[in-house]
């Protein structure tokens, strides 16, 4: 049993587990898809289902992003179809990408932890996807990460649990051969981005700065934008003045198929990945990857300059520097043999990610995981991943004492909270008597929204709320959050932080007290 939050929506995680489902019930396992309620702005995945998967509909429910914590509405569905499922033995119970999908099992695990094993995957090099598999782990018979670099974080996380980690990449169709492309001296190169519209992973909006600078220096191009998403409104605005740009919607997978295979390039400006199954399909029919740097997933598919090009771009690294970075590689590639890296794209992805070997490694796992003993969730422990008032798995134990102590030293300071995340909405009850002037956020998609009744703004714009001081209020990206504080810094606010040591440095002793 699969749990998608989003249900059926056009994502990575979605494709993976319909090819997982259809496979495995082709070769007779049974398998159900447990599909929840999607977001107002997610299109539809259209791709072919294997009739015999069982479909658990729950899109008549909350979406479960939205539960906080309140999952007993989603549990008779799942539990009636479990019964069904374990007729003929242990089920193997698979949440995915959301901590509320994990708190659906672990309630399941509390009282039927017998019947069911869970297995949890960690699909995005992010820390919330790692923090699951932390938090969850009493119930977890194994773990599967997408790329080398997320199973070693994982085994440094858990080194107890490091033998029930498993490594098993994303795998796609593998054509019988690979398109043929007209050389580039000829014509315009052919760009690509297939994926979703969203500032904060996708750092999207680097593509218009793309096109400017190719423009620039000369490159002739034409750039096809596919997909949705919630920058949408922003991508077509800042996409209006180029004559060579074609924003499309999301496409059927055969749609995809065909603009891969007349495409050159697939450009991808993400902060971070997984492991790209978009990356992948464009790398097994030949258009060649251009990627941002991450430290998972870009490596170990690419080798720069021969299947591929990888920008030197950090992830913390702003839209321009991305698109620099892209542009760079993209006048490089033009002065390399691209029908030469085209076919060894192809051939690396035949031999290092094909579907079929995704499949037979997938199956041997669940074969393992379900001889594997009975692992309970504790009942002591809440199941749900959010909650309120301090209960929630975003928030360490110290969460709300580190919390009170901090505001207690700030005390008739006005001050922002940085973060505008679950851990920001389990403590908002500590910050009640505070003097918040507004909520600051990294990702655009959110500016001039409201939480809780605080504005939510860019960091640019603190000063002119007033404000002598931010609290950054997240612990798994508090790190990368201080990593970036000179956008305070520079405003002449003060930084803290909940967790971790703060280090100053010089700048920040100029605006100390």
């Amino acid at each position: 049993m699969i749990l998608l939050p989003g249900g059926l929506c056009v994502s990575g995680v979605a494709m993976w587990a319909v090819r997982l489902a259809s496979s495995l019930v082709e070769s007779g396992t049974p398998v159900s898809l447990v599909l929840f309620a999607s977001q107002p702005d997610q299109k539809p995945l259209n791709i072919p289902i294997d009739p015999r998967v069982g479909i658990v509909d729950l899109a008549h429910l909350a979406p479960i992003e939205s539960c906080q914590g309140e999952l007993s509405a989603y549990l008779p569905a799942i539990n009636a179809e479990l019964d069904r499922l374990g007729a003929s033995g242990v089920v193997s119970l698979l949440p995915n990408q959301h901590g509320d999908c994990y708190g659906l099992a672990a309630s399941i695990a509390t009282s039927r932890g017998d019947a069911v094993r869970v297995i949890g995957t960690a699909h995005s090099d992010n820390a919330y996807d790692l923090r699951l598999l932390e938090h969850y782990e009493p119930m977890l018979a194994q773990m599967v990460c997408v790329s080398d670099t997320l199973t070693s974080k994982a085994k440094s996380a858990l080194p107890s649990r490091a033998w029930d980690i498993a490594n098993i990449p994303y795998g796609v169709p593998i054509p019988q051969h690979t398109p043929q492309r007209p050389p580039l001296a000829e014509r315009p190169i052919k760009l690509l981005y297939s994926g979703r519209f969203e500032h904060r992973q996708k750092r999207i909006m680097a593509l218009p700065e793309l096109a400017r600078l190719l423009e620039m220096i000369g490159i002739d191009y034409t750039l096809t934008i596919i997909g949705e998403g919630p920058a949408k409104q922003d991508l077509e605005h800042a996409c209006g003045s180029f004559a060579n740009i074609t924003i499309l919607p999301a496409m059927t997978q055969q749609e995809l198929k065909q603009q891969l295979a007349t495409h050159d390039a697939m450009v991808l400006p993400s902060r971070y990945e997984g492991l790209s199954i978009s990356m992948l399909e464009a790398l097994a029919l030949g258009c060649i990857p251009i990627v941002t740097r991450s430290e998972s997933g870009t490596e170990q598919a690419i080798t720069h300059g021969l299947t591929g090009m990888i920008a030197d771009v950090l992830p913390d690294a702003d839209e321009l520097a991305a698109a620099n970075g892209l542009a760079a590689c993209i006048k490089l590639l033009l002065k390399r043999d691209a029908h030469e890296i085209a076919s060894n794209a192809a051939q690396s992805a035949k031999e290092r990610f094909s579907l079929e070997s995704h499949i037979t490694a997938w199956s041997k796992l669940l074969a393992t995981a379900a001889s594997r003993p009975a692992r309970w969730w504790p009942a002591t422990r809440p199941s749900a991943f959010t909650g309120r008032a301090g209960q929630s798995g975003s928030v360490p134990a110290a969460g709300a004492s580190n919390m009170r102590m901090k505001l207690s030293e700030l005390s008739g300071r006005p001050i922002i909270i940085h973060g505008s995340g679950q851990h920001t909405l389990t403590l908002a009850p500590l910050l009640a008597d505070a003097d918040v002037r507004a909520v600051a956020d990294d990702d655009p998609a959110r500016f001039g929204e409201k939480l809780l009744g605080w504005r939510i703004i860019d960091p640019e714009s603190a000063a002119s709320t007033g404000a002598t001081d931010v609290v950054i209020s997240s612990a798994m990206h508090e790190e990368a959050i201080w990593n970036r504080r000179d956008v305070y810094l520079e405003q002449g606010l003060r930084v803290h932080r909940l967790y971790a040591a703060a280090i100053p440095r010089a700048a920040d002793a100029a605006t100390s007290p």
